[in-house]
């Protein structure tokens, strides 16, 4: 098994928190900007790739050693270059930091970008606050109980069951501007999520938050 660290630029995780995902990495990419806050850890990554239109000068320098992707390719983002590329190494696994906060218009893009390469490899955004987990046609999860969890359609959801939740779905529909599932809870280890039709995130929330 293969794992991919991207580091997006959004707003920095945590130095604990890149440690942890940096130390189980096979190849460690930042996606432009990203290779600011890459700086600022003191951590060189295998590739910086994107437009460059983030990445600092100072940046560049310190990382004069590392390999350069610069793509003007202005149909994709800078963290869907980045994704492509780690596919193309036949990573297997790839977490994402840094692809939340910052721009609104920036973080909805980065989600959109996970449901879409999650068809092709499993892919996971973290922050400090939690995880983003698409759910495809089905998710079973353990994870403890009390957590909370979120349900995030980014286009619209039908046919959604759920089991281990407070507030379950039985065969029933999520569209965002119709309705959401927000702050439900965790009732039982085991999670079990199903969906018909559309792009469902599960947003697993840090239970120290």
């Amino acid at each position: 098994m293969k794992r991919a660290l991207i580091l997006a630029n959004g707003n920095p995780p945590s130095k604990r928190l890149f440690k942890k995902y940096l130390a189980s990495a096979n190849w460690f990419i930042c996606a432009d900007g990203g290779a600011n806050t890459a700086a600022h850890f003191g951590c060189a990554p295998n590739l910086i790739i994107g437009d460059f239109d983030s990445v600092q000068k100072e940046s560049l320098r310190v990382f004069s050693k590392v390999e350069l992707q610069k793509l003007k390719d202005q149909n994709s983002t800078d963290l869907e270059k980045a994704l492509t590329a780690a596919i193309r190494k036949k990573c297997t696994e790839i977490v994402v930091l840094g692809a939340t906060g910052g721009r609104l218009d920036h973080a909805i893009g980065n989600l959109s970008a996970l449901a879409k390469f999650s068809r092709k490899t499993t892919i996971k955004f973290i922050d400090d606050t939690g995880e983003f987990i698409p759910v495809g046609h089905k998710l079973e999860i353990m994870l403890p109980i009390g957590t909370g969890i979120s349900l995030l359609p980014l286009s619209r959801c039908s046919a959604i069951v759920t089991r281990g939740l407070k507030w379950n779905l039985n065969n029933e529909s999520l569209q965002l501007g119709i309705r959401e599932s927000t702050s439900n809870i965790i009732v039982s280890s085991h999670v079990n999520i199903k969906v018909r039709s559309g792009h469902l995130i599960a947003f697993v929330m840090n239970p120290l938050k």
